[in-house]
């Protein structure tokens, strides 16, 4: 009887640190797990940061070429005036 009793003993040890293994096995992946997602996650929210960044010096220089292409147009009406009544006069 006393060797049925130590095999069990032995068989419910085992059994326990099969299921202290496994639970400290999972909790580990876990907490792994999560730590990849947060970096992950900040990961992108740096890269959020940075497009939209972009996006609006992006928009910066669409305003300053538009206001380069309206002052130009104006000069070059200016300089067309100036030009026809300098070298178009018409017998005055």
């Amino acid at each position: 009887m006393e060797t049925i009793t130590i095999a069990l003993v032995i068989s419910i040890i085992g059994i326990l640190l099969n299921i202290f293994n496994f639970y400290y096995s999972r909790k580990k992946d876990t907490i792994t797990n999560v730590k990849e997602q947060d970096r992950e996650s900040s990961n992108q929210q740096l890269i959020d940061y940075r497009l939209t960044q972009v996006e609006k010096k992006l928009d910066k220089i669409l305003d300053i070429l538009d206001n380069y292409d309206k002052e130009i147009d104006a000069r070059l009406s200016k300089a067309m005036e100036q030009h026809i009544e300098v070298y178009h006069k018409e017998g005055k």
